[in-house]
């Protein structure tokens, strides 16, 4: 792998409405998933394995917790003199209001954009848990003369992603038309909202498409340049998931259990990095029992795990039950507590003999820091 030509550009805050029972104090790019890690990571990890040295992240509020979390960039080898991370402000420069959609976040960071001398913007959003060979993406938008080269699955629609796109393509991977999705229960070929785009054509469109008050990308921008534009399918084929709810989030972080979609996702070609901390490996008591779970460092189980996750610092006391729950860092469970579907943001403290019981299509979720 060489140093890319590409510049990428990750949308911190896109779409936080749609799970908000975990993006009230957090933005979407700091949602912690699967035990250690949080959702920028996949974005910006599959960014660094392409050769990507620099990459500005775009927030829009409660960013903090995504401040705190990528700190210099010296985790993802981007704690750089040249290049680097640049956390990029919400508010739009050509008029003092936070930015409604794709199009008036980069409309907010044109100076970033006009003074970078990278050749390509690899743009994605957050909110996708993958492992996509980007440096390949690169690649083939170069040699296929395309304007814009787009991610893509074939698979089921996320249900309320209301602006994401269907794509039509011929057999060469051409895009010959763009819709709007609509629920179905009919596979279809939709967007992963990762793209490549030349950075002159990329100001060039976004500046145009500002003047007329534009949101949206995919409305405002692409659909009427199909028959104009060159849009390219690039089909990702490994695991991709779109979170775009509670139930989503639930959903494919219990995915993670099957061993076979952790190793997928999490490739020795292209690691996952993500912020490291010093802690001492899980202690389990005598009576502890763990089963098919995923359980991070400085855990302490006395009690049964069985088909959870666990993230740093969790302790389940003597006698608690924990089944299908993901609980995250330093959550604390007391004795004889029983928890089943039961998702816990950081902090939580569960008193003892508490029973807590949600099913596989209703979870119950208990907000950070909060006491039960």
């Amino acid at each position: 792998m060489i140093t890319s030509s590409a510049l990428g550009i990750i949308f911190a805050n896109v779409h936080d409405n749609l799970i908000s029972e975990l993006t009230e104090k957090r933005s979407m790019a700091s949602i912690p998933f699967g035990g250690r890690y949080r959702l920028v990571d996949f974005s910006l990890s599959n960014l660094v394995n392409a050769g990507i040295s620099k990459v500005g992240i775009i927030t829009r509020e409660n960013y903090q917790s995504l401040m705190d979390h990528l700190g210099s960039g010296k985790y993802w080898d981007l704690d750089r003199k040249n290049g680097g991370i640049f956390i990029l402000p919400p508010y739009s420069s050509y008029r003092m209001n936070i930015f409604r959609g794709h199009v008036d976040a980069l409309a907010g960071i044109m100076t970033f954009l006009e003074r970078s001398t990278e050749e390509y913007v690899v743009m994605c959003d957050a909110d996708v848990v993958s492992n996509i060979d980007i440096e390949e993406m690169i690649e083939r938008h170069k040699t296929s003369g395309a304007d814009v080269t787009v991610a893509c699955k074939t698979g089921k629609l996320p249900l309320n992603e209301k602006d994401i796109m269907i794509l039509g393509t011929d057999k060469d991977g051409w895009v010959t038309n763009i819709e709007t999705a609509e629920k179905s229960q009919e596979d279809v070929k939709f967007s992963l909202d990762i793209f490549v785009i030349k950075r002159e054509l990329l100001i060039d469109w976004i500046t145009s498409a500002a003047r007329k008050s534009s949101v949206s990308l995919t409305r405002d921008v692409f659909i009427p340049k199909v028959g104009s534009m060159k849009m390219l399918a690039y089909n990702v084929d490994t695991f991709a998931e779109v979170i775009d709810s509670a139930d989503s989030y639930v959903t494919i972080s219990k995915k993670l259990l099957d061993p076979a979609v952790r190793r997928e996702l999490f490739n020795a070609d292209r690691p996952v990095y993500t912020k490291t901390r010093d802690d001492m490996p899980t202690r389990y008591g005598i009576s502890a029992v763990a089963e098919n779970s995923l359980i991070g460092n400085g855990c302490v189980i006395e009690g049964t795990v069985k088909n959870s996750i666990l993230f740093r610092g969790v302790n389940v006391e003597k006698g608690a039950v924990i089944e299908n729950c993901i609980l995250m860092q330093g959550t604390k469970v007391g004795k004889n507590s029983i928890l089943k579907n039961v998702t816990a943001d950081k902090g939580v403290f569960i008193n003892d003999g508490i029973t807590l019981i949600g099913t596989d299509e209703k979870y119950v979720f208990i907000g950070k820091g909060k006491e039960i």
